[in-house]
């Protein structure tokens, strides 16, 4: 279990980082680093066969904790421009999710992570550090399990806010397997995923800063390895409609201008939240908290107040 002292920054980001080695580092490979960030703490906590990273800054105050968790092939590093402005009177925590970043799990990674098992992870380490309530950020991936998390513990997320999900209705195993095969040429036959071209990552989701970010993408994915199809998957497979029907907390909808991917699914979920609001980035991408940091920034900072 996390101690309050490795909550407060008692432990390194150095050093819980070499104690949550992915299995290719444990084989000898150095993986990719994340890059400069401005944490002041950070630790770990056991959880089902694996350990939860995650990294904090800023103080306890008057405000309830902001929880933020990072896309798909993600990891804790892309939140690092936007976490100081959210950390004015307030802790922020960044969770490296299942398989991402220094999060370890035991043994091969399953076919599917589902979004509700990940969400109960999380729901339980946050318990284990302390925190009954909190105000909580996720995009893309983390997004997902951020509605998992509100839907099933509606007493634990006082406000929740989803720069840029999916958040549709379940596929059929049919049209995953479509998918997937249309995926092909980013995977290995293994499963591990490949080296993706930055100018794909400009013209899906409209990044401005597209080799940088894509460069820091395609460093992030390949330290998730494997457990990116398993949370694609799990992902694929859940009722977000009947999820978000379920939600309580107040919701903010980011998005940015130049994006098409994630801004088809805006109609579904202002359709089926209840207390929604949606803000529009008109210079941001499909990558808001990595390509218009401050903006994503000032609109949570808003909303939380």
């Amino acid at each position: 279990m996390v101690t309050r002292r490795a909550f407060a920054g008692g432990m390194t980001l150095g050093a819980a980082a070499l104690a949550t080695l992915p299995a290719a580092a444990q084989a000898g490979e150095q993986p990719p680093q994340y890059p400069a960030a401005p944490w002041t703490g950070a630790g770990t906590v056991r959880r089902a066969g694996g350990e939860l990273h995650y990294v904090s800054l800023g103080e306890d105050g008057a405000a309830l904790p902001v929880v933020l968790l990072h896309k798909l092939g993600g990891w804790v590093a892309d939140w690092r421009d936007v976490a100081p402005a959210l950390a004015r009177g307030r802790r922020v925590i960044a969770i490296d999710l299942p398989g991402h970043g220094a999060s370890r799990w035991q043994g091969t990674p399953p076919q599917v992570q589902t979004v509700m098992e990940t969400a109960t992870l999380v729901l339980g380490a946050l318990q284990d550090m302390g925190l009954p309530q909190v105000d909580l950020v996720g995009t893309s991936l983390g997004g997902c399990v951020a509605v998992a998390m509100a839907a099933l513990a509606p007493e634990r997320v006082r406000r929740l806010a989803l720069p840029c999900c999916v958040l549709g209705p379940a596929s059929t195993h049919e049209q995953v397997a479509a998918k997937e095969k249309g995926q092909a040429a980013m995977f290995t036959a293994e499963g591990d995923p490949l080296p993706g071209d930055p100018g794909l990552a400009r013209d899906i989701f409209g990044l401005r800063d597209f080799e940088r970010i894509g460069a820091e993408q395609n460093a992030s994915r390949a330290r998730a390895g494997r457990w990116i199809r398993p949370h694609e998957r799990g992902v694929a497979y859940t009722d977000f409609v009947e999820l978000m029907r379920r939600i309580t907390a107040p919701t903010l909808l980011l998005y940015g201008g130049h994006d098409t991917f994630f801004f088809k699914y805006r109609p579904t979920a202002e359709a089926n939240l209840r207390d929604v609001r949606s803000v529009v980035l008109s210079d941001a991408s499909g990558f808001p908290v990595q390509d218009d940091p401050q903006e994503t920034a000032l609109e949570l900072v808003r909303f939380f107040a």
